[in-house]
């Protein structure tokens, strides 16, 4: 049985037109399926929170038609990782996580690999345990600027609009200019699992990342691996704001790691004090604002479609 969680608004209601398509051909080839409509913010979330729980069939199928976002609420619902295998279809204007993992965003392509895989590959999932509760992330988690942008994108009605005109990408361009004229740098300290305490001051951003790329296209950690059971953290600190928007055309290729104000470690785990609150998301999805959160990775991996 085949579970299908659709999220119709996704990049501006592309994820209800993938679906239409989707549910034709699972019917004429006899598919047998079950879809689930969300309706709201976090619905997803509750859908696999109910699915995945004792009654789940460890044979089935849970698969997601949607966005970074969406696949981050389904990750968060799992009640447990290792029991289940997961299909994707990205529709989002990002789709960072499959960029990430090399995979097609092609509807057809991404249906075919779901019912018929080649092959299962155990994924790592990002812990982010923050306010006195744990999320989970499948591409990054991060504070400071890059957070701040992913705030705002998520409500922002530049994203509906771009989105609309097929020029999502420019979305996260946009906001960071204006995040930018505004941000206050900040001190930040992090202390990975080997003991080592690292200060950096007239810091922008810290982020953990499982995958290589966020921000829609941005790949700010190279030799990130979802499979080897590390976390690739980048710092940038001591930067000034003209430089700071090099980054991003740079980090498109992953050129930018060759700045001395761009700082890489890795690790297991870490912890990741500033001082002061600054915005924090999990997969771009807010977080709040904090001035601390232990990052790791979950014991149990996630069974994917590929």
């Amino acid at each position: 049985m085949y579970h299908i969680i659709v999220n119709p608004t996704s990049r501006s209601e592309r994820g209800l037109d993938v679906w239409i398509q989707v549910k034709k051909k699972l019917l004429y080839k006899h598919v047998k399926f079950q879809p689930y409509i969300t309706k709201y913010p976090g619905h997803a979330k509750e859908i696999a929170w109910k699915l995945t729980g004792e009654t789940w069939d460890t044979q089935d199928v849970l698969v997601i038609i949607g966005g970074d976002g969406t696949l981050n609420e389904v990750v968060n619902g799992i009640q447990r990782l290792s029991d289940v295998t997961l299909g994707y279809i990205p529709t989002g204007s990002g789709n960072d996580f499959a960029r990430g993992l090399g995979t097609s965003t092609n509807p057809d392509e991404c249906l075919n690999r779901i019912l018929n895989p080649k092959r299962v590959r155990e994924i790592d999932i990002g812990r982010n345990f923050i306010d006195g509760k744990a999320r989970r992330f499948t591409i990054s988690s991060g504070i400071g600027y890059d957070a701040g942008i992913c705030h705002e994108a998520s409500y922002s009605r530049i994203k509906d609009i771009l989105n609309r005109l097929r020029l999502g990408k420019l979305t996260y361009i946009c906001i960071a200019l204006r995040q930018l004229a505004t941000f206050s740098p900040c001190t930040i300290e992090v202390l990975p699992e080997n003991g080592q305490r690292m200060r950096f001051k007239k810091a922008f951003f810290a982020v953990a990342m499982n995958l290589p790329y966020e921000g829609g296209g941005c790949k700010f950690t190279p030799e990130a691996t979802a499979d080897d059971g590390l976390l690739d953290v980048m710092i940038v600190s001591g930067i000034s704001k003209l430089k700071v928007l090099m980054i991003f055309p740079l980090a498109i290729k992953g050129y930018h790691t060759h700045l001395k104000e761009v700082h890489m470690i890795k690790c297991r785990s870490i912890t990741i004090h500033t001082d002061k609150g600054m915005p924090v998301h999990l997969d771009g999805e807010s977080g709040g604002y904090q001035k601390r959160m232990e990052v790791s990775l979950e014991k149990q991996k996630l069974k994917l479609l590929t």
